[in-house]
């Protein structure tokens, strides 16, 4: 028997409220492409409220990882950030133009990174190093991860 609506949002809660930083990372860059994605499906199908309500959603995922960034960690911080910017960039572009060209680029970047940040992470579980826990959400949904560069 399928499993209701509430009962996948309940699965999906307790998801998030157990999984580790890094795990929290990699969901909230696959919810981003997975916005990006639909968002080219809604280009293709000429709906603008699609397009836009989804590289809205995108762009508030991107712009969380960008927040959730500890500058006080230097360079790779502040490299991070200018390509957290640069995607958003990119997002909004496609919003305006409503053309799939900018979101293809941004879920290539997005891709990227988010192979970086989970190989990143399993590496430092194999090599015992502490990934912290994740952190409360606040009741507007937004966390505020400390991702060190």
């Amino acid at each position: 028997m399928p499993a209701s609506a509430t009962e996948f949002d309940a699965y999906k809660k307790v998801n998030v409220e157990t999984a580790s930083q890094g795990k929290l990372i990699v969901m909230l860059f696959n919810g981003a492409i997975q916005r990006a994605e639909e968002a080219k499906r809604q280009i293709a199908s000429k709906r603008p409220e699609g397009v836009h309500k989804n590289l809205v959603r995108a762009q508030d995922i991107v712009a969380e990882l960008r927040s959730s960034l500890n500058m006080e960690m230097g360079e790779v911080a502040r490299n991070l950030d200018r390509i957290y910017e640069y995607a958003q960039h990119l997002l909004i572009k496609a919003n305006i133009r409503k053309e799939t060209g900018p979101v293809d680029e941004c879920i290539a970047h997005l891709i990227e990174l988010r192979d970086m940040w989970e190989a990143a992470f399993e590496k430092a579980a194999k090599e015992g190093e502490s990934i912290p826990t994740p952190p409360k959400m606040n009741p507007g949904g937004s966390s505020a991860l400390n991702i060190k560069g």
